[in-house]
C-alpha cells in the first residue's frame, strides 16, 4: 500500500455519520446546532405570547366605596374572589353569592381577616336555579336595604346539561340567571340610583349565533353554547341600558381577557387537560384580570357610558351582530316568558324602525320618510 492509499483509507475512517441522505448530507454537527435555535425561539414566542395575553392595565382608579353595598355571583372562586377582595379593600360592603355555602363562608372569613373590613358575607345562590335566585333575592331584600353594585360574574363551560328548569345549562346559568337576578333586583338597584350593573361578557361571542328557536342548541358544542350565552349577556347589557337609563341604573360589559379560573374545568378528555395546563402557562392571573371590572365599579368618569363595553379599563367596540336591538328586545321578551315573568306593558314611545315604517306598541305603522 502506497502513502497516498494509507492516507486515503484514515481520511475515509474519519468520514462524519450520516443521519440521512437527501440532495445534500446533514450531520450530527448541523443539528446540535439547529435544535438550540428551534427552542429558542419556540421559547421566545411562547415568552412573548404569554406577555400580550398578560398584559393588563391596573384600575386608574383610587375611589373608595365605603357605605355602598356590592353583591357579587360566583364569588368563591378565579374573578369573583378576586373582585371581591378588592372591593373589599375599598370599603365596600360585600355578599359573596356563591353555589357553595360552605366554601364562600370560608372565604368571607378569609377576607375579612385580610383586608380587616368586617362588612363580608356569604349567602346561597345557585344560578342554576330559577327558585334558588328567587330565594336569594327574598332573603338578601329582607336583610339588606340597599344594592349600590351588581356583578354578574358565575358561569358554567362544559358538557351539554340542563338546569334544573330544563334550560339548556351554559345558557341558563351565564345568562338567563342573571337576567331573571338582575330583573328581581331593579327595585334595589332603582332606589340607590345611580347603582351599577356589571356584567362579564367575552369576546367569544364572535363566534355566536342566536337561534331563538333552537334554546336547547340540538347540535351542542362546548364553546360555541359559551360563545352564544356571552352574546346573550352583550344583547341584554345593551337592553337593559336603555330601559333603565331613565331610573339611573348603569349597565357595563366587563371583557377581563383570557384569565386563569375554574371555569375549564368541566372540559373533558384531553381537550380539557390541554387547556387547563395552558391557561396555567399563558393566561392572567384572577387578580390582573378583575382589574376592569373593579373599575367599572368604582369610576365616577364612566358614569355616562351605561351600555358600553370595555377591555383594560378602556372601551371597545362590539360587532353589529351584538346590537342588534331588535333581537336584544327579542330576547328581553323571550326572557321573562321563560322566567315565567309577566310581560311588561309597552307605552306609546316604544316605538322600533323596520324599513320605511316605525312600528308602535300597539303595532299600529306609521310611514316614515327616510331623510
Amino acid at each position: 500500500m502506497g502513502h497516498g492509499d494509507f492516507t486515503h483509507s484514515r481520511s475515509k475512517g474519519r468520514e462524519k455519520p450520516t443521519i440521512w441522505q437527501a440532495d445534500q448530507d446533514v450531520d450530527i454537527e448541523d443539528l446540535t446546532f439547529v435544535i438550540p435555535i428551534i427552542i429558542s425561539v419556540v421559547l421566545l414566542s411562547v415568552f412573548l405570547i404569554r406577555k400580550y395575553i398578560r398584559w393588563t392595565v391596573q384600575c386608574p382608579s383610587n375611589n373608595r366605596l365605603d357605605g355602598k353595598t356590592v353583591v357579587i355571583t360566583g364569588a368563591n372562586t378565579g374573578l369573583g374572589k378576586a373582585t371581591a377582595m378588592e372591593l373589599a379593600k375599598r370599603g365596600a360592603k360585600v355578599i359573596l353569592a356563591c353555589r357553595d355555602r360552605k366554601k364562600g363562608d370560608v372565604l368571607a372569613r378569609q377576607i375579612r381577616i385580610k383586608t380587616t373590613n368586617e362588612e363580608i358575607y356569604s349567602y346561597h345562590l345557585d344560578m342554576s336555579s330559577l327558585v334558588a335566585i328567587k330565594e336569594f333575592v327574598d332573603d338578601f331584600t329582607s336583610r339588606e336595604p340597599f344594592l349600590h353594585i351588581l356583578i354578574n360574574n358565575a358561569a358554567y363551560l362544559g358538557p351539554k346539561a340542563t338546569t334544573e328548569d330544563g334550560y339548556e345549562r351554559t345558557f341558563g346559568v351565564n345568562y338567563l340567571g342573571h337576567f331573571y337576578l338582575t330583573y328581581l333586583l331593579q327595585d334595589r338597584l332603582k332606589r340607590c340610583a345611580s347603582s351599577r350593573v356589571i356584567n362579564v361578557i367575552s369576546d367569544s361571542y364572535t363566534k355566536a349565533t342566536l337561534d331563538f328557536e333552537d334554546l336547547a342548541m340540538a347540535k351542542y358544542n362546548i364553546y360555541k353554547a359559551y360563545a352564544r350565552s356571552k352574546l346573550a349577556m352583550i344583547l341584554f347589557t345593551g337592553e337593559a341600558a336603555r330601559r333603565w337609563m331613565s331610573s339611573h341604573v348603569l349597565l357595563y360589559g366587563v371583557h377581563p381577557g383570557m384569565v386563569c379560573t375554574d371555569l375549564l374545568r368541566n372540559w373533558p378528555g384531553l381537550t380539557g387537560n390541554i387547556l387547563r395546563a395552558t391557561s396555567r402557562i399563558l393566561f392572567k392571573s384572577p387578580e390582573d384580570g378583575c382589574q376592569t371590572i373593579v373599575y367599572c365599579a368604582v369610576a365616577n368618569e364612566i358614569k355616562a357610558q351605561t351600555g358600553k363595553y370595555l377591555e383594560n379599563c378602556q372601551l371597545f367596540k362590539v360587532k353589529k351582530t351584538a346590537l342588534d336591538k331588535d333581537m336584544a328586545q327579542k330576547l328581553w321578551e323571550l326572557s321573562l316568558h321563560l322566567c315565567k315573568l309577566p310581560p311588561e306593558p309597552k307605552t306609546d314611545s316604544e316605538v322600533r324602525s323596520i324599513g320605511k315604517h316605525e312600528v308602535k306598541a300597539d303595532g299600529k305603522e306609521e310611514d316614515k320618510k327616510l331623510k
